[in-house]
């Protein structure tokens, strides 16, 4: 085997002494596992780059912070799977161009080919549903409530400084129901729901674990010193434990209101309905 070059080296790798094979850096490896397991569960290169900053997870660079660009690169670096494309540096150019055809197996691989291609759809879906760069996780339940009138998806929204999920027909003026959930009170009703201890006991295997994982984070949360990161950690779990989260969000009203209507918030009798990863369908009611 020839020489490798350290310069050649993706950042969570290292070389052996004798400079002939690829050798993991544990913690960094580990490092990077997380961000396509946060990318998958669907947070952007912000909400990740804030996730490790708040969790002190140290840079790959001398950088005291996480920069989204890093996070980006990383999450496009077929490299992670072992692949490593040669280039050329002919003509000055800094970045380099392709030469030649890629090299499979060439690095040790981080993640499988399976997991790369999971996470660029989940970075399409990302980008097409950006929401805000911040600190601040406004909704957990991105992509997993639909709605229950046209199965489109219900997309966090402010009215009239209110925070609601609403039906993105809704949004879009293409019809639907004009009948929203305030945001705040879905969230109390549906964590603590999924925590009850009654559902815990249900539930079996890897589901319980997670189960038991996510009952404990949001039974934390109000005491959390670390409330962004542990809002990411229940985000990601939401979505490896409901497979299904259908949302009558307007209750007893029986017809769809008119598209010249206002939104109107929080009608009495709505519901939701959720299916756990090969669990039975679950049935939330919230009367108010």
């Amino acid at each position: 085997m020839s020489d490798k070059k350290i310069s050649a080296a993706p950042s969570w790798l290292g070389l052996s002494d004798d400079r002939k094979q690829f050798l993991f850096l544990p913690e960094r490896a580990e490092v990077v596992r997380r961000i396509f397991e946060l990318a998958i569960g669907g947070m952007g290169s912000y909400a990740i780059a804030n996730y490790l900053d708040e969790r002190k997870v140290p840079t790959f660079t001398n950088s005291e912070s996480w920069d989204h660009t890093s996070i980006d690169y990383m999450l496009r670096n077929r490299a992670t799977y072992g692949e490593y494309q040669p280039k050329s540096f002919a003509g000055g150019h800094k970045k380099g161009i392709p030469s030649g055809p890629p090299i499979s197996d060439y690095y040790p691989a981080v993640i499988d080919r399976k997991t790369f291609e999971t996470a660029q759809i989940a970075r399409r879906q990302n980008l097409a549903n950006r929401g805000r760069k911040g600190n601040d996780l406004a909704n957990i339940f991105a992509g997993l409530a639909k709605c229950a009138y046209c199965g489109h998806e219900l997309i966090f929204h402010r009215v009239a400084n209110v925070q609601v999920l609403a039906c993105d027909q809704v949004l879009n003026g293409k019809g639907c129901t004009r009948t929203a959930w305030t945001y705040e009170d879905f969230e109390i009703t549906v964590l603590p729901f999924l925590a009850h201890p009654a559902l815990v006991e249900r539930a079996q295997g890897d589901r319980k674990v997670k189960l038991v994982e996510l009952a404990d984070k949001i039974a934390n949360l109000p005491t959390s010193q670390e409330p962004y990161a542990v809002r990411v950690d229940i985000s990601v779990l939401l979505k490896g434990i409901i497979a299904e989260m259908v949302v009558h969000s307007a209750g007893i009203v029986s017809n769809p209101r008119l598209p010249s209507a206002s939104i109107t918030k929080d009608v009495r009798g709505r519901f939701l309905e959720i299916r756990l990863w090969d669990g039975p369908l679950e049935k939330c009611i919230c009367i108010s």
